[in-house]
């Protein structure tokens, strides 16, 4: 049976118990905030359309609905609805679609969880919706920015493991894409590093997220789609930008039954460095990929510290122009 997996800034976790949510709240005045990624809630709004028909982990869906009733937290689809819900080629917010998603949520959420597990509602009849209001943003355009260069990275990656993913080539595929992030992308991406670190390092079940052996339409479009679920990731991991969007302290939790993503983002974080956007992970204990050597990866990990303390106080310009070339130039070469 599949469950939803749970990240916060720190790696993987449990969903807080009572007494952990209660001293969150008295000693550091945060509230518990549940981000839901698009599978997570498409599930969940399918499930309310199709009932016993719906294809999804209903057990696990039940389990989250009754944390968040039994417990009074808050939970949101953010992110999930702009990923859902917008026009591939104006960038343009759905209104129609986001807000059947968007209050199709809310249902579930609000429903009776008993009743709710025995499937005896009718969402049609039940759910009064008012006046839809105005979408926040009528377009995504604002979030291109960052997406781009995390499919910059992915493609990159990809682009990379064409060239083979034999022991022999692990150092080198590695030192490649640090390069090309320094020269070509003029930003470090954390977790496309942690990502191609992996993969190249001889940790197949990671191979997914980049699609490769994969046709070229199949390819674009899964990674395109695993863009997304790294901005996702990103900015429900963020904890003071979060706080920040919603004026309270919270301790935001990332809810996703993506394996691939939660295997990248899962091991417990002990040394974290965050230079503006970016957060690295310093790799310790042996827990790095089998392709490299104690000495290889020492030498890695003083290389992205060195990078990353030199580029703190640099202000980057997003070049758009450069940017699409960037891409367009991976998505021609993508094989």
């Amino acid at each position: 049976m599949q469950q939803f997996h749970f990240l916060s800034d720190l790696g993987k976790i449990t969903l807080p118990s009572e007494a952990e949510i209660h001293n969150l709240q008295k000693e550091k005045d945060e509230l518990v905030f549940l981000i839901l990624d698009s599978s997570v809630s498409l599930d969940i709004a399918n499930l309310t359309k199709h009932k016993k028909n719906a294809r999804v982990e209903k057990n696990a869906i039940f389990h989250l609905i009754q944390y968040v009733q039994k417990h009074a937290v808050k939970q949101t689809p953010l992110f999930a609805l702009t990923e859902l819900c917008y026009d591939r080629k104006t960038y343009d917010i759905l209104d129609n679609k986001l807000w059947d998603i968007k209050n199709r949520l809310d249902f579930a959420f609000q429903y009776p969880i008993k009743r709710f597990k025995r499937l005896e509602f009718d969402y049609e009849k039940e759910y009064y919706i008012y006046d839809k209001p105005e979408s926040l943003s009528r377009s995504i355009s604002s979030f291109t920015e960052n997406l781009n260069l995390y499919y910059a990275g992915l493609l990159k990656i990809r682009e990379i493991a064409n060239n083979g993913l034999k022991k022999e080539n692990a150092e080198k595929n590695i030192e490649l894409f640090i390069n090309w992030m320094v020269s070509d992308l003029d930003i470090i991406l954390g977790l496309e590093y942690s990502l191609a670190l992996e993969i190249f390092g001889g940790n197949s079940n990671l191979r997914s997220m980049i699609k490769l052996g994969s046709s070229k339409e199949k390819s674009l479009k899964g990674i395109l789609g695993m863009a997304w679920d790294l901005f996702h990731a990103r900015m429900s991991c963020n904890r003071p930008q979060l706080s920040n969007m919603v004026g309270q302290n919270v301790k935001p939790i990332f809810v996703t039954k993506d394996g691939g993503l939660f295997e990248l983002m899962a091991p417990h974080v002990e040394h974290l460095l965050r230079f503006n956007s970016t957060k690295l992970s310093i790799t310790t204990k042996n827990n790095y990929p089998p392709h490299y050597s104690n000495s290889f990866i020492n030498y890695l990990n003083n290389k992205m510290l060195k990078l990353g303390t030199e580029r703190v106080e640099e202000e980057r310009v997003y070049d758009k122009v450069k940017m699409n070339k960037i891409i367009s130039e991976l998505e021609e070469n993508l094989t």
